[in-house]
């Protein structure tokens, strides 16, 4: 039976909350009415896996409600959403209700007639808002996404980096093409990768929005390239972006979902950088390079909200190591990029292997990235292959 619990403290006459139960359908919340006097013993008593979701706590003005500074007192119950009802609901709203982190005032009146279940209703849904990020911070400010925002726009690449006009078509080798156009097709996977971090992070905020740049960059892969094919009159037909439209399944942990996509972009990255090293004309060799940065970029920060998730969490550890260990044990189709992994109906899907086959060097570049990754995730030096990472599983689990 769930613990989610909603608490009155000096607020509605007892009449009106007993007939007011008996029309709200609450399913399992436990609606609790409590005294003033005992409102801080019964924040400390509640059971350990109680999750108390609102309080509505009675004030009758003249300063900050003592209600609402108890909970706010208690760590424990940080998260939970607290209303102010009575005097206050009509004035202008006073200044120490943001430090009290007060969601709203509310009029006693509020609560006549079905009012009740609305008001918990929006009360809870206040609360679940933040109940599914595991990683909510106080403040906006705090979140990762902004502690990485500045580094990604300051090292974003510029259009006008390329000169498309200066592109040297007789330079090009004939596999070089074959590459471009794979390449191109590929990196439309990315549609539907965007659309499964939304559903899959739904009700978080800093990844989400760490999500959308990271989307948006990579839509940039397919089309500098399609534009670069154009110009050699190579068509790329839209139906490779309509077999990637089709969501794959959600990852079953987020900590599983940041390690795939780790190592999917470190082995992009390094199939780039070669792919530049080798080739002789001067605009695709920039536009190589500057994607295989990209990709590199992308995976230090999937890095990061990965650390993020498994500082002090044992089970996003195991998780993380689970995903590091399917990947990077099984090297019988190379690289296996998750376009490939994920759409074998693509047409994109063989010409992945044909360019991992030619550049196989690029794994254990990239995989050596990854492990040191690993190692600091799973706090443990010693990792140095995907029989280390599988002993380590065995010593969490």
């Amino acid at each position: 039976m769930s613990n989610l619990r909603v608490a009155f403290v000096d607020c509605l006459p007892g009449t009106v909350l007993a007939e007011q139960l008996s029309l709200a359908r609450f399913g399992e919340i436990a609606v609790d009415r409590v005294e003033p006097a005992a409102f801080e013993r019964y924040l400390n008593e509640l059971a350990p896996d109680a999750e108390l979701a609102v309080v509505y706590a009675g004030h009758t003005g003249g300063g900050r409600p003592e209600l609402v500074e108890k909970l706010r007192a208690n760590e424990a119950h940080a998260k939970t959403r607290a209303y102010v009802v009575g005097a206050d609901a009509a004035g202008p709203v006073p200044s120490w209700a943001e430090a009290l982190d007060i969601e709203d005032f509310v009029a006693a009146a509020a609560f006549e007639g079905f009012g009740l279940t609305d008001r918990v209703d929006i009360g809870l849904r206040a609360y679940h808002s933040l109940a599914q990020d595991q990683l909510y911070t106080d403040f906006y400010l705090d979140m990762t996404y902004n502690k990485i925002f500045d580094w990604f726009e300051t090292t974003r690449w510029d259009w006008k980096e390329i000169d498309f006009a200066s592109l040297d078509a007789g330079l090009l080798q004939e596999d070089e093409i074959d590459y471009l156009t794979e390449a191109a097709i590929i990196e439309f996977g990315t549609l539907p990768g965007a659309h499964n971090f939304l559903r899959e992070w739904e009700g978080e905020t800093s990844f989400s929005s760490w999500a959308l740049m990271w989307g948006a960059e990579e839509a940039r892969h397919s089309l500098v390239q399609a534009r670069y094919l154009d110009r050699i009159g190579v068509k790329i037909r839209s139906k490779h972006a309509l077999y990637k439209r089709e969501p794959y399944p959600m990852g079953s942990t987020q900590a599983g979902t940041l390690m795939m996509n780790i190592i999917s972009e470190a082995r992009a990255a390094e199939l780039y950088q070669r792919l530049a090293a080798d080739t002789k004309e001067p605009v695709i060799k920039r536009i190589w390079k500057l994607l295989g940065r990209d990709e590199s970029r992308h995976a230090r920060a999937f890095y990061v909200f990965s650390q993020e998730l498994c500082d002090g969490r044992v089970e996003n550890q195991v998780e993380a190591l689970k995903m590091a260990y399917v990947w990077l044990a099984d090297r019988s189709e190379g690289l296996k990029h998750p376009a490939g992994h994920f759409y074998p109906h693509s047409t994109s899907a063989k010409g992945i292997r044909r360019i991992e086959t030619i550049q196989a060097g690029a794994t254990d570049a990239a995989d050596a990235k990854v492990l040191a990754m690993v190692r600091r995730l799973a706090e443990d030096d010693s990792i140095e292959n995907s029989r280390d990472i599988k002993r380590k599983l065995r010593s969490l689990v």
